[in-house]
């Protein structure tokens, strides 16, 4: 249940991205079927691109590609604290160890996106055939 979920929710906020671009270059409007299939490639497109640039980043994070900023940030922020001997990682080996056991999902997210993606490219194929 909590897989459908994530898909669910990821789904519904890129429907709603969607709606939103359709709305703001006035697509419920239009008569043109030229227009509107642009219009719909362009609503599809952006949540897809950005779903699955979230993922991607998940994915780079997992990896261990922010884990020397996170941690310098992390300790930035131990040097305002008022009791010092209560710091959370002391070194980055420590850091590195615990952020390896705690891995995000982010296949849901590369999914969902691709999907969008290909409904993108479905309108714009259809476009094509229009023009």
């Amino acid at each position: 249940m909590r897989k459908f979920l994530q898909y669910a929710i990821t789904a519904i906020f890129g429907i709603v991205i969607a709606v939103l671009v359709l709305v703001s270059k006035e697509t419920f409007s239009q008569t043109a079927t030229d227009v509107i299939y642009k219009d719909l490639c362009d609503a599809f497109f952006v949540p897809g691109v950005m779903i699955a640039g979230f993922g991607l980043l998940t994915f780079a994070s997992n990896g261990g590609s922010f884990d020397i900023i996170r941690y310098g940030l992390i300790k930035l922020f131990d040097l305002f604290k008022r009791d010092l001997t209560k710091v959370k990682y002391r070194s980055f080996y420590e850091y590195r160890k615990a952020q390896q056991e705690n891995k995000r999902s982010f296949a849901f997210l590369l999914i969902v996106g691709c999907v969008f993606i290909v409904v993108a490219v479905v309108f714009l194929i259809l476009y094509n055939n229009v023009v």
